[in-house]
C-alpha cells in the first residue's frame, strides 16, 4: 500500500503525490493527515494556522470524496465526516509503525518541505524508519528549493526549471483504492482544535476577520488577482490601506500548500502572454505590475532556499560578528516587548499594524519591515525572541522566509543595507489622512490629521479639545524614535567595520546572496 502523507500541499492541483496514484486501479493507497504534538507545540503555532488549515482539509476532502463517487458512479453527496482522508491525532511514527502493523507499506510519498528545526529533526527521523525498513520515501519539490545546493550560482537555474516543468495531472477521477477503515492512535473524523491541547490555550483562538482556507477560495483569490485586482499591484503595495486588494493575497496559501507556487507562475505567464495580444494602452499598467510580482514569486523561493541551505538560522545569527548584538545584560525589556507585541508602543503607525495582524494575520510587506525594524533598532531587543510572536500574528508565516527576513530587517547579516524604519515618516507617507490609524486605533479617533501620526505633539488644550489625553486614553512614546534609531545604527555600524565582520559577511554573500 502506498501512503501520501500530507504536510503543506492540502490541494489537488499540481500535486505530486496524488497524482502519482490517482489512475493506479492496483494501488491501495492511504492519504495521511496528522496533528502532530511535537510540531503543535511550536512556539510559533497559533489556532488560525489550525484553523485555516483544517478548511483546506476539508475542501480537499470534499473534492477527492467527490472524485471517488464519480469513479465508482454515485452521486455527490455533502457529509461533515472525512470520506477520504485519515486524520490523526499523533507522532508520525507512531502513525506509520501503527499502518505498516495492518498493511505493509510499499511507499510513503510527500512533497518536500523547508520548515523549522523541529519538523526538519522530525523529517530526518521518518527518513531513517523508512530506511530501515526498506521503504522508499518519495518527496517531490512544490517550492522551486533546491536540496544539498552546493553553489548559490545554481540556484536561479534550478528554479527556473522547476516553474517551466509541467504542472502534475490535476485527477479527474480516482481509480485508486482509498483505504479509511485503518485503526490508528489518535483517529479523527472530523477536523480538530479544542482538542489540541499541545497548543497554549491563549494561543488555541482564532483571529476575527482572517482569510478563510481551502484550495477553492485560493484558486478563486488568484483569478480575482489576474483578471480584476493586479493591475493595481506595483503602486499599491506599500500602502496598508491600498494593499489589502492591490497585493494578491495568495501568501497564506502558498504557505499552507493550498495552491502550488508553480500553477501561480504558470497562470500569471499565460495570463501575461494574453495581454501582450491585446495592444491596449492599459495593458502597460498590467504587465508593469505583472512584472514586479513575478520578481517577488522569485523572491520568495530565493529566501526559503537560505534556511534549506542553513537550517540553525533560526537559531541564530547567520553572520556570527553579530551573535553577541541585543544578547548582553540589560538588553532585553520585557516592558517593551510587551508594549510593541499589543500595539501599545505609543506611536501610531507601529501599534496600527500590530492590531491589525492580531485582527486579520495579514499586513503588507513594508509593515512588517517597519515592525521589525521598530523592535530591532529603536527598543533594541533580540530577533530570536520576538520572532516567535510575528510568526503567530502571521497567517502566512512561512520559516524560509521568516527567519531570513528578519535577521535582514535586523541588521545582522552584514551583506544587506541597514533598514530602519522611521515609523512616523511611514505612517505620513503611506497614511497621510490616518485612515487606518483611526480603522485600528479607534481611541485616535478625534485626533486631528496633523497629529494622528505624533499625537503627544498635541497641546493639553488640544488634547482636551478632542477629548484623547496622552497616556491616558493612549500611551506616550515609549522611546525616543531618532534618538534610539540613531544609537542602534551607530553600534551595528561599528560591528559592520571590523575586519572579522567584513570577511564573515564575505561568507554569508557566497552562501546566501542573490545573483
Amino acid at each position: 500500500m502506498d501512503v501520501i502523507w500530507l504536510k503543506r500541499d492540502l490541494r489537488l492541483t499540481d500535486h505530486g503525490p496524488l497524482a502519482a496514484v490517482a489512475q493506479r486501479k492496483d494501488r491501495d493507497v492511504c492519504i495521511l493527515y496528522l496533528y502532530e504534538p511535537d510540531q503543535l507545540a511550536e512556539p510559533s503555532v497559533h489556532g488560525s494556522h489550525v484553523l485555516f488549515a483544517n478548511e483546506g482539509l476539508v475542501d480537499l476532502d470534499t473534492k477527492l470524496s467527490n472524485l471517488r463517487r464519480l469513479s465508482s458512479g454515485q452521486n455527490a453527496a455533502a457529509s461533515k465526516s472525512f470520506g477520504s482522508l485519515t486524520v490523526c491525532h499523533c507522532e508520525v511514527i507512531q502513525a506509520l509503525q501503527a499502518i505498516h502493523a495492518q498493511k505493509k507499506i510499499a511507499r510513503l510519498l510527500a512533497h518536500m518541505e523547508t520548515g523549522h528545526m523541529r519538523s526538519y529533526a522530525r523529517d530526518k527521523r521518518v527518513r531513517k524508519w523508512c530506511r530501515d525498513r526498506k521503504i522508499p520515501f518519495v518527496e517531490l519539490p512544490q517550492t522551486g528549493v533546491s536540496r544539498c545546493l552546493t553553489n548559490r550560482d545554481d540556484f536561479h537555474r534550478n528554479l527556473q526549471m522547476f516553474l517551466k516543468k509541467k504542472q502534475y495531472r490535476t485527477p479527474t477521477a480516482l481509480e485508486c483504492n482509498i483505504v479509511i477503515d485503518l485503526e490508528l492512535p489518535g483517529r479523527s473524523m472530523e477536523p480538530l482544535f479544542a482538542e489540541l491541547i499541545e497548543i497554549p490555550l491563549e494561543q488555541r483562538v482564532d483571529r476575527t476577520e482572517r482569510q478563510q482556507g481551502g484550495e477553492t477560495t485560493a484558486l478563486e483569490i488568484l483569478r480575482s488577482f489576474l483578471y480584476h485586482r493586479g493591475v493595481g499591484f506595483s503602486k499599491g503595495i506599500s500602502s496598508p490601506n491600498s494593499s489589502w486588494t492591490s497585493c494578491s493575497r495568495l501568501s497564506p496559501y502558498l504557505t499552507w500548500g493550498q495552491i502550488s507556487l508553480r500553477h501561480v507562475v504558470q497562470a500569471l505567464q499565460e495570463r501575461q502572454a494574453q495581454l501582450k495580444t491585446q495592444k491596449c494602452r492599459s495593458d502597460d499598467r498590467w504587465l508593469r505590475s505583472f512584472t514586479a510580482f513575478s520578481s517577488r514569486v522569485h523572491w520568495r523561493s530565493h529566501f526559503i532556499q537560505k534556511l534549506e541551505s542553513e537550517p540553525e538560522m533560526e537559531q541564530r545569527d547567520v553572520n556570527a560578528a553579530f551573535q553577541p548584538l541585543r544578547r548582553q545584560p540589560g538588553d532585553w525589556n520585557e516592558c517593551y516587548y510587551q508594549a510593541w507585541s499589543t500595539g501599545n508602543t505609543g506611536y501610531p503607525m507601529m501599534d496600527a499594524c500590530m492590531r491589525c495582524l492580531h485582527r486579520h494575520g495579514w499586513v503588507n510587506f513594508r509593515m512588517r519591515a517597519m515592525l521589525v525594524s521598530f523592535a530591532s533598532y529603536n527598543l533594541w531587543l533580540d530577533w530570536h525572541r520576538f520572532a516567535p510572536h510575528l510568526a503567530r500574528v502571521f497567517l502566512d508565516y512561512e520559516p524560509g522566509i521568516h527567519y531570513p527576513q528578519i535577521q535582514m530587517q535586523s541588521g545582522t547579516t552584514g551583506i544587506n543595507a541597514l533598514r530602519c524604519y522611521s515609523v512616523t515618516k511611514q505612517g505620513k507617507e503611506h497614511d497621510p489622512r490616518g485612515i487606518f490609524v483611526r480603522k485600528y486605533i479607534p481611541e485616535l479617533q478625534s485626533v486631528p490629521n496633523d497629529y494622528i501620526h505624533e499625537p503627544w505633539k498635541m497641546s493639553k488644550s488640544m488634547q482636551a479639545k478632542c477629548g484623547v489625553h496622552i497616556g491616558e486614553h493612549y500611551p506616550a512614546p515609549i522611546v525616543n524614535e531618532q534618538e534610539t534609531a540613531k544609537s542602534a545604527k551607530e553600534r551595528i555600524a561599528a560591528v559592520r567595520r571590523r575586519n572579522e565582520t567584513q570577511e564573515a559577511s564575505r561568507k554569508v554573500y557566497e552562501k546566501h546572496g542573490s545573483r
